[in-house]
């Protein structure tokens, strides 16, 4: 998991799908006949129908509203319905086109010509607002990607109007959202424990896309759930933001999970570290987030050379507790 993303799902505005770019336009500039023969059926499809339905997913009964076509603009603009921004793999990504059943190239020769599996999105419906937010992507990030890389490697700079064959869930609660995207994703792909914990913890209206949105929505955090995936994605994004590319994103998520139970242990006031934070959210978060950028960059050299037994992130956070505990409490 190497990149993340809150802005679209455009490959050209994602730096680590660079690579499989590439690899997908040279494969079919090639001279082999394959590559030819699907250059010319993207040529074909572009031109007639605008839609991939036909010729490049499986054919299925009429579904109802449960089926419904979208352009890759559409799908690459839902990202601002969602939460909480969304871990891209481009080595899953790089097999939907070169894996097993790989769209332009099968690792064991010739290529599969539909995609097996259609993207999914969701719509929350709130009755009380009278609003519909969506569509939000809850299965098929990666394909929506492979498959706009497919037809730009084809010469087709407009991939983005081109329309793709959805299927479509109706939820009541961001929350639904979530679980959905969890459920629907573990069978193809593993969630790190930091992505589910971000995922679940962010359906209490917390907005994890940067420092600035966590800090300015954490008055919708009401419970110890809310504030781990606050704490979590904060550590992870202000690592990013200090070029502190000593560990993983998941491993200072992990990090600041387990800090917020290093300061639990510390008992501020004589109460929990929950009810301390929640007596002033904004003032109190930001004092312990100010407190962690100014000691995370010694506290990542500290756990580089930590010879104890134990995790990454647990030593990062043990590095990190005592400054944040004798500045905050």
């Amino acid at each position: 998991m190497n990149a993340n993303t809150s802005t679209n799902y455009d490959p050209c505005l994602i730096p680590s799908l660079a690579p499989v770019i590439r690899k997908a336009t040279e494969a079919l500039n090639s001279s082999k006949t394959g590559s030819s023969e699907l250059k010319k059926s993207i040529e074909r499809v572009v031109s007639s129908t605008q839609s991939l339905e036909s010729e490049f997913q499986v054919l299925k009964p009429d579904g109802g509203s449960a089926l419904r076509c979208f352009t890759f603009a559409e799908l690459a603009e839902s990202s601002k319905h969602e939460v909480t921004a969304q871990a891209v793999d481009s080595s899953a990504v790089n097999d939907i086109l070169f894996g097993r059943y790989g769209l332009i190239r099968k690792s064991g020769g010739g290529r599969e010509k539909r995609l097996m599996e259609d993207i999914e999105v969701a719509y929350i419906h709130d009755l009380q607002a009278g609003s519909v937010i969506g569509p939000i992507i809850t299965s098929g990030r990666h394909r929506t990607l492979a498959l706009q890389i497919m037809l730009k490697a084809a010469g087709f700079n407009g991939y983005q109007s081109v329309k793709v064959r959805c299927s479509v869930i109706n939820c009541s609660l961001q929350e639904e959202v979530q679980a959905r995207i969890i459920s629907a994703n573990t069978g193809s792909r593993d969630f790190s424990r930091a992505e589910i914990r971000e995922r679940v913890g962010s359906t209490s209206g917390v907005e994890l896309f940067s420092c600035e949105s966590i800090q300015d929505s954490i008055l919708q955090a009401g419970n110890a759930k809310d504030f781990k995936a606050a704490f979590s994605c904060y550590v992870k994004l202000l690592a990013a933001d200090l070029d502190l590319n000593h560990f993983t994103p998941a491993q200072y998520s992990d990090a600041g999970n387990s800090l917020w139970n290093q300061l639990e242990k510390a008992r501020p006031e004589g109460g929990t570290f929950l009810k301390w934070i929640k007596a002033d959210k904004p003032g109190r978060f930001e004092k312990v987030m100010s407190s962690v950028k100014a000691a995370l960059p010694l506290a990542v050299v500290t756990a580089q050379h930590n010879p104890q037994n134990g995790s990454k992130a647990g030593k990062v956070a043990r590095a990190l507790s005592p400054t944040v505990i004798e500045r905050c409490f």
